[in-house]
């Protein structure tokens, strides 16, 4: 399966580093997606959105390393086409990003 971010992600991305965010757990969460792990999905609270955001998901990578309560509101909005197995991540930050 192919992995493409939109450019916003990657900004959004960027700046997280710079706050120092554990991104590197990205890498494994995006893995579990792929390969559909459920024990890691559930981990990592991975659901379906619903309203303006209805066809896309998001999962809290922090929940993975268990980085606590800091990290607990870190979302990732990723949207799967099975047709072309393209995972397509699309925004990350808090919970904000979803009332944009």
């Amino acid at each position: 399966m192919q992995i493409k971010q939109t450019k916003s992600f990657e900004r959004e991305l960027k700046k997280l580093a710079k706050k120092h965010f554990p991104i590197t757990i990205l890498k494994p969460c995006l893995k579990a997606i792929v390969e559909q792990d459920v024990i890691v999905l559930k981990r990592i609270k991975d659901h379906a959105l619903r309203g303006q955001w209805h066809g896309y998901r998001e999962f809290h990578p922090a929940r993975y390393g268990n980085y606590g309560k800091n990290y607990d509101s870190w979302i990732v909005i990723y949207q799967l086409d099975h047709t072309e197995l393209v995972l397509l991540l699309v925004a990350t930050g808090s919970h904000d990003i979803l009332n944009q």
